[in-house]
């Protein structure tokens, strides 16, 4: 009875352990890569820096958008995102936010 009621007591407290995982998701993005763009960089160019991005803009060819995002087991998700504008092919202007 004793070594029942011990089992059902240790289970009890085992069962409230659980472990959450951080879930990462998209492009990592870290301010080196950002600094690393410049005007006038071609699409590969910035494929070669900054990855295959994860999100591709079906209605215009000329944005590409960056984003990841982070979400460690027991605190708020954070977001980075970055925004390339190409014009003839060409790096044009980019923006970064995180939240």
């Amino acid at each position: 009875m004793k070594k029942t009621l011990f089992a059902m007591i240790t289970i009890a407290a085992l069962s409230g352990c659980v472990h959450k995982m951080d879930i990462e998701q998209g492009n990592i993005i870290t301010p080196e890569m950002v600094n690393k763009l410049h005007t006038g960089m071609t699409e590969e160019q910035v494929k070669n820096i900054m990855g295959t991005p994860m999100l591709l803009n079906t209605f215009d060819n000329n944005r590409i958008d960056y984003v990841y995002t982070y979400r460690p087991a027991y605190d708020k998700t954070t977001e980075k995102n970055v925004t390339l504008i190409f014009r003839n092919h060409r790096l044009q202007n980019w923006s970064a936010l995180r939240t």
